[in-house]
């Protein structure tokens, strides 16, 4: 079994902590998690694949997650500004790789971390050597004709979370979060043990409220068409079919048609979360070819 080390890095006065997985001397793969969600959304298992495939992986926790720095919420009530860009959190992503590799890597982002490695992507080009970006926003626009959700699919989605309150207990809690991860996984089955261990580890170091800084950090990014799709490195773009959160799940073709180097495939049946292991498999397999 490939050894796993922790270590924290700093992006200025951000402290931010990392795993890693696999022999140091390998090449690197960042993995960067999405909005609200720790470091283990890429799971042991997982990361342990791609380690055992060769390369040197590297997951860690967004600011305002896990271990890492938090900050005061933006929360409508608070009257608060976001206290930081998504351009900061590139830069959280570049302080991870430049502590733990001197080589490039191979950059994966799921959701707001999708986002986050198109930044960094197009601000540091010499530091990827691939990119995958899994049920991501779509920041490359241009003027491509992208497909706008169903209005009564949007509803549904949102309906949905309101009528799913967070609790700051986690025993209270569990139940509700299952309930979301079982809306957000599609057609596959929820594995509830996976579900729950994933759950349990948010609870650990979060105060269970929306993650406000998250959701508002993605207002003001900017469309970077022009600065990606001059890019030259392989991109992957992976969605679920029934993934309606981020973009309509056909934009994803749409924007890798537009981009250089670039291949999509859907996740058939899948939605914005992966809690089946059969599920993982399958993402792994695709990552690995991709970056092989």
């Amino acid at each position: 079994m490939s050894s796993l080390t922790t270590n924290y890095c700093k992006n200025g006065s951000v402290e931010l902590y990392l795993e890693c997985f696999g022999d140091s001397r390998n090449v690197p793969v960042v993995l960067i998690p999405g909005a609200m969600a720790p470091r283990t959304f890429w799971n042991d298992w997982f990361c342990l694949q791609l380690a055992e495939a060769g390369f040197y992986v590297i997951r860690f926790d967004n600011r305002d997650m896990g271990k890492s720095t938090h900050f005061e919420s933006s929360s409508p009530e608070s009257g608060r500004i976001v206290p930081y860009s998504i351009f900061d959190m590139a830069e959280d992503a570049l302080a991870v790789l430049l502590s733990a590799s001197d080589k490039p890597a191979h950059i994966i982002g799921h959701s707001l971390g999708g986002s986050i490695a198109q930044i960094f992507s197009t601000k540091y080009p010499h530091k990827v050597q691939t990119l995958s970006l899994i049920s991501s926003p779509l920041l490359s626009k241009g003027s491509i004709k992208y497909k706008q959700v169903d209005p009564n699919i949007a509803k549904e989605i949102w309906d949905f979370f309101g009528q799913n309150p967070l609790e700051p207990n986690f025993d209270r809690g569990l139940s509700n979060y299952l309930q979301t991860w079982k809306f957000l996984n599609g057609d596959w089955e929820l594995d509830i043990g996976m579900a729950t261990e994933y759950t349990r580890a948010i609870y650990e170091t979060e105060v269970i409220e929306p993650a406000w800084n998250h959701m508002n950090v993605q207002e003001s990014i900017p469309d970077i068409y022009r600065e990606f799709s001059k890019l030259e490195m392989k991109k992957l773009f992976l969605q679920g079919e029934r993934d309606f959160l981020p973009t309509h799940p056909d934009n994803q073709v749409l924007c890798a048609e537009h981009s250089r180097n670039a291949t999509s495939e859907m996740l058939k049946g899948a939605g914005h979360m992966f809690f089946n292991k059969a599920l993982w498999e399958i993402i792994a397999s695709k990552i690995i070819k991709h970056i092989t």
